[in-house]
């Protein structure tokens, strides 16, 4: 009996000690329950909202993930609302709207001068009225985190509200100049006005845009006078 309590007594600390180490690397290697991760989609893909902001809560939002495109890329959004939305969270040049959709993604790759066409679109049974979105960059800005109502400081408008136009159900934008590791905030409100909600879904198609050709040319160009004797070069 003493020599089994004395095997116990030496293998506890050891024990201890393992577990202790497995649980460091957890920790290490798990996210943060709560913290917003960075979910990377390379060629399609589907986002939820990285804020959502409600009418009944119009200050703190729910938080969600971040993304990160891949150039080129079709990406799909949307979100549906099980229970009619009647606070009014803010009002826009579109409308009033009680809910606020914000995804955050910043743009992958190397290449520059990216076009970004946004289409956001109802479905046939949809129940939300004035549908909205608008797209800025927040690269630069105080905080990366949207406001209802305005823009963090430093942010470049690409767009303010925009709808659909009269009789039409989706709306479409085009973006041209959208820059490699920018980050972007595009916000969808709405109202979700049937009884039971609303449903909206929407489509980024994110290309990137090649050097002109005359741009080419003028590079071979100079690549050819630079690869000139000098001698030559003083020539010319």
């Amino acid at each position: 009996m003493d020599k089994k309590r004395r095997i116990r007594a030496t293998e506890g600390p050891g024990v201890r000690r393992m577990l202790a180490a497995v649980a460091t690397v957890l920790l290490m290697v798990l996210p943060a329950v709560g913290q917003a991760a960075t979910i990377a989609l390379n060629v399609s893909g589907a986002m939820a909202a990285s804020f959502q902001f409600l009418g009944q809560n119009g200050t703190t939002p729910t938080v969600g993930n971040d993304y990160r495109l891949g150039v080129d890329g079709q990406y799909t959004f949307s979100d549906t609302f099980t229970s009619q939305q009647t606070i009014t969270l803010g009002t826009s040049s579109v409308g009033a709207y009680d809910f606020q959709d914000s995804y955050r993604f910043t743009v992958g790759g190397t290449a520059s001068g990216n076009v970004l066409t946004a289409q956001l679109g109802l479905p046939p049974t949809f129940d939300i009225s004035n549908l909205q979105m608008r797209l800025y960059d927040v690269t630069a800005a105080a905080s990366m985190t949207p406001t209802v109502g305005g823009v963090p400081a430093g942010s470049v408008f690409l767009t303010a509200w925009t709808g659909p136009q009269p009789g039409a159900t989706s709306v479409l934008a085009t973006f041209s100049n959208i820059q490699a590791n920018h980050t972007y905030l595009l916000d969808i409100a709405g109202i979700a006005s049937g009884t039971g909600g609303g449903t909206y879904v929407g489509q980024l198609n994110l290309v990137s845009t090649p050097l002109p050709a005359a741009a080419w040319l003028l590079l071979s160009a100079v690549l050819g006078l630079a690869a000139m004797p000098r001698r030559l070069r003083g020539a010319v």
